[in-house]
């Protein structure tokens, strides 16, 4: 199940913990497909892909599936340690 930013914030704080792994709060969510698609599209396996501004780290898990290597660059502390745990995940 997916839910809504709005119908996490209803919740009640005891229950929002069963819900935070399908919630993505990110302003700019890219979607796994596209960002794969994309990845496809400008660089072949083994080449090296640059994401400046990684966010929650969809491009550096599509990365991973496709073979290759990521640098992910993000500003804000708690979005980079989602990025970190999503792209260690697909290992």
């Amino acid at each position: 199940m997916i839910i809504s930013n709005e119908q996490y914030n209803k919740l009640p704080e005891k229950y929002k913990k069963y819900f935070e792994i399908f919630v993505n709060r990110h302003p700019t969510v890219k979607n796994l497909a596209l960002m794969s698609w994309l990845i496809r599209l400008v660089s072949k396996e083994g080449d090296t892909v640059l994401d400046p501004f990684m966010g929650s780290g969809t491009t550096g898990v599509a990365c991973k599936k496709l073979g290759r290597k990521f640098i992910g660059i993000e500003l804000d502390p708690e979005y980079f340690k989602i990025a970190e745990k999503r792209i260690n995940e697909n290992l």
